[in-house]
């Protein structure tokens, strides 16, 4: 069973070096802030991978995944294996599910401890964790907007070997940070007057590159590419946010790919 915190603040008197404030506050204005929240993290306590997921009803989306140094990045190709054939056995799924409904934009960050022994579903730990050498996932997640629910996701290799207590308590007391700094993030990506240039020009491209898809399912994929998340969509093109999820879901099946990085990809 995974180990489960509610977190609120950070704790008093913990101290953060200029180098890793710098990292966290440019991930708050850049277009990729898992990155840069990566970079601050890998100041405090040593972690190789980082995948931001969005939820939307339920249903998980990665929105960005990176790798620190040297280690290839495999966020991409095992969010997509996980996200076919183990997330609804990830206890996760369900608690990002309930938060949804529940719509507390305000409520303390959610962080959740597997150790690679901890992963319910055999097949699941043997094809990703065992397979990938993953030691372990600490996930936190938060409600930035009502109905919209982003987890951010950790996962050590055997380099580092498990997250140690020491390892946990520090990356603890920096998730309200995180939170707080993606959470910038998302209302600067809104507020920018780059988006809608950005957003016309991936349409132009979109409208180019992959005819095959509707007008509509366009103005959501552009969307997506500059970041901004289902309820963003939903409220700029006056549509639900569960019509968002099924023009994302129609458009992808359209263009064979998975999550916002092979979109980007494809784009690119």
């Amino acid at each position: 069973m995974p180990s489960t915190w509610f977190l609120d603040t950070p704790p008093a008197g913990q101290l953060l070096d200029a180098g890793a404030v710098a990292h966290l506050l440019d991930a708050g204005s850049e277009q990729a802030p898992a990155l840069h929240m990566l970079d601050f993290i890998n100041h405090v306590v040593p972690v190789e991978y980082i995948s931001l997921v969005e939820y939307i009803d339920g249903v998980p989306s990665q929105v960005e995944g990176h790798a620190m140094g040297r280690c290839d990045n495999i966020t991409a190709e095992c969010f997509s294996l996980y996200k076919k054939r183990f997330r609804l056995a990830d206890d996760m799924t369900r608690l990002a599910a309930r938060m949804g409904g529940e719509a507390l934009a305000h409520a303390p960050v959610t962080a959740l401890l597997y150790d690679a022994a901890d992963i319910p579903d055999p097949a699941w730990r043997e094809q990703i964790f065992v397979g990938r050498q993953l030691t372990g996932r600490l996930s936190f997640l938060y409600s930035p907007v009502p109905r919209t629910i982003f987890a951010i996701n950790l996962y050590r290799n055997r380099q580092n070997g498990q997250f140690a207590q020491a390892d946990v308590a520090q990356l603890l007391g920096l998730a309200p940070l995180l939170k707080r700094a993606h959470r910038n993030a998302l209302f600067a990506q809104l507020a920018s007057p780059d988006t809608p240039l950005r957003v016309a020009g991936i349409e132009r491209t979109l409208q180019r590159t992959a005819p095959q898809l509707s007008p509509r399912e366009r103005e959501v994929c552009a969307r997506i590419a500059c970041g901004i998340g289902a309820d963003g969509i939903a409220a700029d093109l006056g549509i639900a946010a569960s019509s968002v999820a099924t023009l994302r879901k129609r458009a992808y099946l359209k263009l064979a790919i998975h999550g916002r990085q092979q979109l980007l990809r494809f784009i690119h």
